[in-house]
């Protein structure tokens, strides 16, 4: 039998943990058009959760079409049309239809026609060359509502905290909110995890989207919730783990889906070679430290050395009081302030998250800095 347990794409299906509730309220969402905010640390499921949410509205044959744009990497307003463009066959999948519909709605705009790599179906791309930007968004953004006036829309855009870097972002995303909130049969899932980036695009009262969609913060998923779950994956391989095994690894993990199914991932490899042993856990932990080893080294090699005495800080008092005399002798450090620069920095860097206190958000790198710093 294959491995169930993934961690490196999207992932849905039998694969998928849970998740029941947070399902119902997005499917909630997109049938009443409202915008929402869904946000969380990293890696912790966002993309599986819209995906899972787009496969249920397949299965239950909704009349809504689905549009899910992956932002990460886009650097500019070209490239973030370019994505939307490269998505529309997911809504017209006709490519001699969809290239006439969208010759009649796009102004001076030739398209070049390519393959997406992953489901090698013909993908649309626009040429810039002598093209008003603003006026192509303003052809695509009306196009999006021709196709919401046949049938209700929800569109995802993953990792939307990319816009706020543009060069251009205050105009870009005051553009983008002028269409958006006149589409009134498309709900918008705008998805991310830079949560300063997007706590300053939603919750400013200066910028365009502020107020725009519905906060959707993305918990961990409960313990409850991960037994049923593991148990039967791993019955299904003929693998019987012990309840209390399995509530180990959570807790170990500290309920992370990622972490969760990437180590399910190597006990599933594990125990078809050798039967379980009280040292199992360990062994599998031990193994995937130093699988990332090199890269949490070079991590580790390219910050400054007040980042590196800030996160031995973060490690050795648990996040918490990290600014008294008796904490920063310990460490080195001269002054409060250099903590509280370093602490922004290492947030920005997505290395530290706080949740009532600061947390280093790789569970494994954590680890490592234990071991080896």
């Amino acid at each position: 039998m294959k491995n169930p347990f993934m961690y490196s794409n999207f992932v849905t299906g039998p694969s998928f943990c849970n998740r029941i509730k947070e399902q119902k309220e997005l499917l909630e969402f997109i049938g009443a058009s409202q915008n929402v905010l869904l946000y969380s640390h990293r890696r912790t499921g966002k993309s599986s959760l819209i995906k899972q949410v787009f496969k249920n509205i397949k299965e239950q044959k909704l009349d809504i079409g689905m549009l899910y744009i992956d932002l990460y990497g886009t650097t500019s307003e070209k490239e973030f049309i370019t994505r939307v463009f490269q998505q529309l066959n997911t809504l017209e999948s006709n490519t001699d239809k969809l290239l006439n519909l969208l010759k009649k709605s796009v102004n001076k705009l030739s398209f070049q026609i390519g393959f997406d790599p992953v489901t090698n179906s013909p993908t649309i791309a626009p040429s810039f060359v002598a093209a008003d930007e603003n006026m192509i968004l303003k052809n695509l953004m009306e196009l999006l509502e021709k196709f919401s006036e046949k049938r209700k829309l929800v569109i995802a855009f993953d990792e939307f905290q990319e816009v706020a870097k543009y060069s251009n972002a205050d105009s870009f995303e005051k553009q983008l909110r002028s269409y958006i909130q006149q589409h009134s049969n498309i709900c918008y899932v705008f998805c991310g995890s830079q949560q300063h980036l997007l706590t300053a695009m939603f919750k400013s009262q200066t910028r365009a989207f502020y107020q725009q969609a519905a906060s959707f913060p993305l918990g961990e998923i409960e313990t409850e919730h991960y037994i049923p779950w593991m148990e039967k994956l791993f019955k299904d391989g003929n693998f019987s783990i012990e309840e209390d095994k399995l509530k180990q690894i959570v807790d170990q993990l500290k309920n992370h889906p990622m972490y969760i199914q990437l180590f399910c991932f190597f006990l599933w490899k594990e125990l078809q070679q050798t039967p379980w042993t009280d040292g199992t856990i360990d062994k599998i932990e031990h193994a995937m430290i130093e699988q990332k080893r090199l890269e949490y080294q070079t991590l580790w090699d390219n910050l400054s050395i007040n980042q590196k005495k800030t996160l031995k800080l973060v490690l050795l008092n648990d996040g918490q009081n990290l600014f008294s005399a008796e904490a920063l002798m310990a460490v080195s450090i001269k002054t409060a302030s250099i903590v509280t620069r370093c602490l922004k920095s290492l947030s920005e860097k997505e290395i530290l998250v706080k949740n009532g206190k600061f947390i280093i958000q790789d569970i494994f790198f954590k680890k490592w800095l234990a071991l080896s710093v």
